[in-house]
């Protein structure tokens, strides 16, 4: 397993479980006082071993993508790799921006629409990446709703230093801890 693919480890999936409580609780995203736990039978969300089939571009900084559906019947992440600088802002752009052609080709797609847009990405004291997107991201359907906070989640949690995620659209917030 590649240490991008285990990075984010058991941690980050138990702390994307809380997210996604917070996130599919209701219709629209309310402000909660912290995570709370969802049935895991829920969430299908896998990181394969060599997840990065997809691999096109080269560079040591990782994006998560979704790839073709996993044999739970959802869709899986894969970590792929992005000539970009190891900064919140510069990593979370280049997954704003989507696959390119050639994983597209390979089926790797993503959940966040292309009309959504990342506001600013802050490293705050502790370790705490403070992510502004788009009001865009409330109106998304569940099951890209989950998408699209597994693809943030997992892809900030590759930059050195961050040790949580907090998604803030206007005045809503999300929390993450792995």
């Amino acid at each position: 397993m590649s240490a991008s693919a285990t990075r984010p480890g058991r941690r980050l999936l138990g702390a994307l479980v809380g997210v996604l409580a917070v996130v599919t609780g209701a219709c629209s995203i309310g402000v909660d006082d912290g995570p709370r736990d969802i049935d895991r039978a829920d969430i299908v969300v896998t990181v394969p071993p060599g997840a990065n089939s997809g691999a096109a571009a080269t560079g040591s900084g990782r994006i998560y993508l979704l790839g073709p559906e996993s044999q739970t019947g959802g869709p899986r992440l894969v970590d792929v790799a992005r000539d970009v600088a190891d900064d919140p802002t510069a990593v979370l752009t280049a997954l704003f921006a989507g696959p390119n052609s050639r994983e597209f080709a390979d089926q790797l797609r993503t959940a966040l629409p292309t009309e959504l847009s990342l506001g600013s990405a802050r490293l705050r004291s502790g370790g705490i990446l403070q992510v502004d997107v788009s009001p865009l991201l409330q109106e998304l359907a569940s099951e890209d709703l989950i998408g699209a906070v597994a693809q943030i989640v997992y892809t900030a949690s590759t930059v050195t230093g961050v040790r949580s995620v907090q998604i803030d659209r206007k005045s809503t917030r999300l929390n993450s801890s792995h």
